[in-house]
């Protein structure tokens, strides 16, 4: 094994309320909804819940004086309370980055990239280090993608791209890209290794799963074979990572896929693209196969027509037990990904087996919002990791954003809402059937909650004053809350109905 010495910073950071902090238990199911804000630039890949129900999220932060990313870890407790931050670099005038994390055996398993090598970092609990190794690749080639899984024999899988510089005949140098598949001991051990260059400029692999039998595995990515059409295309694998065979995805599904296996007969898809016809344009997709890659069921997701869907880049789907859910963007900006002054939404949907709904929810329009990874939590809920960014007060330079729901797809509270400076009002109050609220500014949302801390109305409020129906609701004592979309400034009290 090969041990290098490894540098650790530690940085303060701030939290700042997104629609104010959240952090509240219901029914055994914590929520809450947070931004972790630094002056460097951050990025969080993945995300992973150990047994005691902490998460612990893993990316990158750009490191202020050379301009490098830097390998960085937050821990949460599962109410959305730090427990712990670090930053990891070999060398910090080298890119250091973290692409993906598990937990096994009382461990965190990370794996990531020190300059152009493959690393591998072993943490206990309390992150520190116990056991790292960095292994080389293909000269003249760097890692810019990274997914893996713990297979059945407890090695890490791990496929995804590399890129490299080409000349064509022209003269013109461009990036491009090749598939790779890795395997790993847990002790950190290169087992085998498979780089497969091409000459087409974007063959990726995005993710991969171990075939039920555990005889093999499958990739799923992009034009592994240029005999095949141009879509999605999976890559059916030995034990040893020798290719056996490439086929289509159903479809045309392709983009950044993200996948589970339902049971031991069929397999989940959430991406992007596909035959628009099956799936619609620009929309959130999902599909189930069979084992041998034929079509079962499929959905297509978008919040408005013409607005853009863009799947999860590293973690699209997640189940736990009989809860599953895929997520992405909405509103996605496909010619400025990262740093767009649009508004845009992470989208979440809870899917029954055959794909069908069972709810489907936004979070964020208030900045552009963009989702990297997203978990089904062991109680039932899920939890969403990513980025915020505004325009009009930052600059090249993004926040995290954080947001665990319940099972319904909510942030809830059990206790009354403090109250602000007000400068909306709600009446009558006490009222009956409906409410009217008038606010300083158009474009606002409103919400009402029970005392079983449910959100039993969510409306925009597009004109002021606006009427509420509120019929249908039960006499008691409701508690609401009035978002301003442009500053995100909380307004709230309660409202009676008699």
């Amino acid at each position: 094994m090969n041990f290098v010495k490894v540098i650790l910073a530690f940085i303060p950071f701030v939290i700042i309320p997104i629609s104010a902090f959240i952090g509240f238990q219901v029914c055994g199911q914590n929520t809450f909804e947070i931004t972790f804000a630094r002056e460097e630039d951050q990025k969080i890949h993945q995300v992973v819940e150990d047994e005691e129900g902490n998460f612990v999220l893993v990316g990158i932060i750009r490191n202020l004086e050379t301009g490098f990313p830097e390998g960085y870890i937050l821990k949460i407790d599962e109410s959305g309370n730090l427990l712990n931050e670090e930053i990891f670099h070999i060398n910090d005038t080298i890119s250091n980055y973290f692409f993906d994390i598990h937990f096994f055996n009382d461990q965190y398993y990370i794996i990531g990239t020190h300059f152009t090598n493959l690393w591998y970092l072993v943490l206990n609990k309390d992150l520190e280090i116990q056991n790292q190794t960095v292994h080389g690749i293909p000269p003249d080639s760097w890692f810019s993608y990274m997914n893996s899984i713990l297979d059945s024999d407890s090695n890490f899988v791990i496929t995804g791209y590399t890129t490299r510089w080409d000349t064509y005949p022209n003269g013109d140098t461009i990036p491009n890209s090749d598939v790779f598949f890795y395997k790993l001991s847990t002790e950190g051990d290169s087992i085998t290794s498979k780089f497969y260059p091409t000459d087409d400029v974007l063959t990726m692999s995005f993710d991969i799963i171990e075939k039920p039998d555990s005889s093999g595995y499958f990739a799923y990515g992009f034009k592994y074979s240029a005999d095949l059409p141009y879509a999605g295309q999976r890559f059916e694998l030995s034990k040893d990572m020798d290719s056996i065979f490439v086929d289509t995805i159903p479809y045309g599904l392709y983009s950044y896929c993200s996948l589970e296996i339902l049971n031991d007969s069929s397999i989940l898809i959430c991406g992007g693209g596909g035959d628009h016809e099956v799936f619609g344009q620009y929309s959130l997709n999902a599909l189930s196969t069979t084992i041998d890659n034929h079509a079962i069921n499929y959905g297509a997701f978008k919040k408005e027509e013409n607005m853009r869907e863009f799947s999860s880049y590293f973690q699209g789907v997640s189940r736990f037990e009989d809860n599953i859910y895929i997520g992405g963007n909405s509103n996605f900006n496909y010619a400025n990904p990262f740093f767009s002054e649009s508004d845009s939404w992470f989208h979440l949907v809870k899917i029954n087996p055959d794909i069908t709904p069972r709810w489907e929810y936004w979070y964020g329009g208030d900045a552009y919002y963009h989702m990297y990874s997203m978990i089904a939590t062991s109680d039932g809920g899920c939890l969403m990791v990513g980025n915020r960014y505004d325009s009009e007060i930052q600059y090249l330079e993004r926040d995290i954003y954080v947001v665990k729901v319940n099972s319904d797809g909510l942030i809830v509270w059990t206790e009354e809402i403090p109250l602000i400076n007000r400068t909306a009002s709600v009446y009558p109050n006490p009222g009956t059937n409906q409410l009217n609220i008038r606010v300083p500014q158009k474009e606002s949302d409103f919400e009402l909650i029970n005392q079983k801390g449910q959100v039993v109305i969510r409306q925009s409020i597009k004109n002021s004053p606006s009427t509420i129906n509120t019929e249908r609701l039960e006499s008691g004592i409701y508690f609401y809350r009035v978002l301003n979309k442009k500053t995100s400034i909380i307004e709230s009290g309660k409202w009676v109905k008699f």
